[in-house]
């Protein structure tokens, strides 16, 4: 049986899934491809190595275009690259439900703000807004495997079912204007077409890293880990990191609840090991660590 083990020691969001698993092999034009067949073309995927703490890690960001961007430009740019600059700041009009703002420490110079998941997401031309059934339209329309689609649909499942707990509705009425943001979307189902790819029978954490803190959203001072992430992470281990600050966003808490289990490093044998980058510096690597073995 072939499995995916995530090392989370720094946590796991969205582009750090995604970013470990194309570090393992997952072919990023093929992605972009299905990507593209569910009806998600406003975005480009810039993807450059880049060492953290000496570590080689595969860094994702999601950069969703304008119109005149759009009309020009369906491809993707992925250049691996420690030199890579992006021509692009993230200047969406970001309001959040519980706001995943943080300062992005990157090598290459320059500041600013990347919101994973969970956010109002309201590029110029691009601001509709998403239900549940609208995603899972996208989801089911294009030409992505069953496998692929039905490990997607779980994903966004449990987030509807977390934020209705969290926000006091029903999961017909949660509004995916956050979670429903085009890199959101890239991070999510982008994934899932990658544990396709790579064939991935079963996928295994570890124990998850506690942090403290408050965040800024919307509603006010919220506490870490958010409201969302801990309601999907019920039934979890943790362990306190010492660290002020997000470790785990609701995509990375998705993505766990609804397609891994959490268990102690299995015994296997190990086939090939890669690293998703993540945007923080708290003073430990910013790095998931995906290791793919066979039981």
């Amino acid at each position: 049986m072939k499995v995916l083990y995530w090392d989370i020691f720094a946590g796991i969001s969205g582009d750090m899934a995604l970013g470990s698993l194309i570090a393992l092999g997952a072919n990023p034009e093929k992605i972009i491809e299905q990507l593209h067949s569910i009806g998600l073309n406003e975005f480009r995927l810039d993807i450059r190595l880049r060492q953290v703490q000496g570590i080689q890690a595969t860094d994702i960001d999601v950069v969703v275009l304008d119109n005149h961007e759009h009309k020009q430009n369906f491809s993707h740019n992925h250049e691996f690259a420690n030199n890579h600059t992006h021509g692009h700041d993230h200047d969406h009009d970001h309001e959040h439900e519980h706001e995943h703002a943080h300062e992005h420490n990157h090598e290459h110079g320059h500041e600013y703000k990347n919101e994973y998941v969970q956010h109002d997401h309201t590029p110029v031309t691009h601001a509709h807004n998403r239900y549940l059934p609208d995603i899972q339209k996208m989801i089911m329309s294009g030409s992505l495997s069953e496998r692929a689609q039905e490990s997607a649909l779980k994903v966004f499942n449990v987030l509807a079912e977390a934020e209705a707990n969290v926000h006091g509705t029903t999961i017909d009425k949660v509004h995916f204007h956050e979670v429903g943001a085009v890199d959101s979307l890239v991070d999510i189902v982008g994934t899932c077409i990658a544990l396709d790819q790579l064939d991935i029978e079963e996928i295994r954490v570890s124990t998850l890293p506690w942090s403290k803190g408050f965040v800024q959203c919307a509603h006010g001072t919220l506490p870490l880990p958010a409201p969302a992430t801990l309601m999907l992470l019920r039934g979890f281990k943790f362990r306190d990191s010492g660290i002020t600050g997000e470790l785990i966003t609701p995509t990375g808490a998705a993505l766990m609840k609804a397609l891994a289990q959490q268990t102690d490093f299995p015994e296997m044998i190990i086939h090939n090991v890669g690293y998703g980058s993540g945007k923080n510096d708290y003073g430990i690597p910013s790095l998931l660590r995906g290791v793919i073995g066979e039981i």
